[in-house]
C-alpha cells in the first residue's frame, strides 16, 4: 500500500499538485491520466523520492525507495554501454543480481549492441527491461506505451496483468 496524503507541489507560483490525497492498494494496476502539464510525472517523481513536496508518503514496505521501480517517461542511457550493461547497472545499482539474462531478454533485444545506437522505441524497452529486472514490489511506469509496437505493448500489459497478481 501506498498512502499519500495532502500533497502538494508549487514550481515557483505556479502550483502542480493540490493536496492529493489517495491509497494505491498493493495487487491492484491504476492508471493515471491527465492533460499534459498536469502533473502526472511530478507526482510520479514525488512518490519515487525525486522531488520534494508538502504532505506525506507512506507505504507498508519502508523505506519505499528500497521497493519501487520507477520508468521514467525519458529514460537516459550512456553513450558507450551495451544493452546488457546498462541493464547491470541499473539492477545492480538497486542491489539486484540477474542471472541468465539472455533467457529474460523479455523483447529480445541485441543487448551486445550500444544502447546509444538503438531506436527510440528499442530505448523504451531496453529501459522497461531494466525497470522490471529489479523484482520490486511496487512499479511507477511513466508513459510506458509510447513509442513501443504493438507487439511490445500486448507482451508489456501481460507482464504488467502477471505482476499485480
Amino acid at each position: 500500500m501506498i498512502e499519500l496524503t495532502n500533497i502538494s507541489k508549487s514550481f515557483g507560483r505556479h502550483q502542480v499538485l493540490h493536496e492529493i490525497t489517495y491509497t494505491f492498494e498493493s495487487g491492484k494496476v491504476y492508471g493515471i491520466v491527465g492533460e499534459n502539464g498536469a502533473g502526472k510525472t511530478t507526482l510520479f517523481r514525488c512518490i519515487a523520492g525525486l522531488e520534494t513536496a508538502s504532505g506525506s508518503i507512506k507505504s507498508d514496505l519502508a523505506p519505499l525507495k528500497n521497493n519501487l521501480g520507477y520508468l521514467t517517461s525519458d529514460p537516459y542511457f550512456l553513450s558507450k554501454l551495451t544493452g546488457e550493461e546498462y541493464i547491470y547497472l541499473l539492477t545492480d545499482a538497486r542491489g539486484k543480481q540477474i542471472k541468465n539474462l539472455s533467457e529474460r531478454n523479455i523483447f529480445e533485444l541485441p543487448l551486445k549492441e550500444y544502447a546509444s545506437d538503438y531506436s527510440t522505441g528499442m530505448k523504451k524497452k531496453l529501459a522497461l527491461t531494466a525497470t522490471l529486472l529489479q523484482d520490486n514490489n511496487y512499479y511507477i511506469l511513466d508513459e510506458p506505451f509510447n513509442g513501443i509496437d504493438l507487439q511490445s505493448s500486448i507482451i508489456l500489459t501481460e507482464i504488467i496483468l502477471r505482476l499485480k497478481a
